[in-house]
């Protein structure tokens, strides 16, 4: 709504976001898988974030559009850097047979992190929205649903004072959100220093056989050893009868 982008020209314009998360996810991968050490980059990634937030909450109107893509670069870096981590350390940390439970869990839990998150960052915006429309447009903000019809393509085409004042509201609206997040972000880095680095694994750890299944395999695989014992003494026994001479009768 500030830069009068479309939804393909903000599309485009998370491509900073996602290259760097990409490039950020590959290097740390390798990075783990020669040293063995995974701790730093989660709470280094987790400390990107907040310092992307805080960059975030100071745009402006009047920002620079490649200044904005490198913020959201940094965000990529950050969330690179974390993301994936995260995953590795949870599969570090469970035997193998609970791995599949532990790595869905992780996914739920971030899904359902995720659905709150933008709820309530969602929530504060429209309620700052409508409180500086309110404020710096009564007119606007008394004709009910008004404001829910602008799209960028309406505000770019309004008077220059009337643009001016929906796009500062929208500004002023949303960049203190991304301030209120740092905190929780700061919260994550403290739990993420208080996790265990547990060596690497390179091997798959078989889960040990019950004591009842051993007793039932040994049971087992004992009658078929005597049946294949009893197999071959009546197989030797027959042909030593047919080999016997035969005497006949005076």
């Amino acid at each position: 709504m500030v830069t009068g982008a479309n939804a393909t020209e903000a599309g485009f314009l998370m491509i900073p976001m996602m290259a760097a998360l990409l490039v950020s996810s590959i290097v740390s991968g390798q990075l783990v898988t020669k040293t063995g050490r995974y701790k730093l980059f989660p709470i280094a990634g987790t400390i990107l974030v907040a310092v992307a937030l805080v960059l975030l909450s100071t745009m402006t109107p009047t920002l620079p559009i490649w200044v904005l893509c490198s913020y959201l670069a940094v965000m990529g870096l950050g969330l690179g850097l974390s993301m994936q981590i995260l995953i590795l350390i949870v599969q570090n940390s469970f035997p193998n047979s609970q791995v599949g439970t532990a790595t869905a869990s992780n996914n739920y839990f971030r899904q359902i992190g995720a659905s709150l998150g933008a709820a309530v960052v969602g929530s504060l915006f429209v309620s700052r929205l409508g409180d500086l429309l309110a404020e710096r447009m009564p007119a606007v903000a008394g004709a009910g649903g008004a404001s829910n019809s602008f799209t960028p393509g309406v505000v770019r085409d309004l008077p220059e004072a009337a643009r001016s004042i929906i796009v500062g509201a929208y500004n002023d609206a949303l960049t203190p959100v991304f301030l209120y997040l740092v905190p929780l972000i700061l919260v994550a880095v403290v739990l993420l220093c208080l996790v265990k680095e547990k060596p690497l694994a390179t091997t798959i750890e078989h889960d040990n056989v019950p004591d009842t299944l051993e007793t039932d395999g040994l049971i087992h695989l004992q009658a078929q050893t005597a049946d294949a014992r009893a197999a071959t003494d009546d197989g030797a026994s027959a042909p030593a009868a047919s080999a016997r001479p035969f005497a006949p009768r005076s």
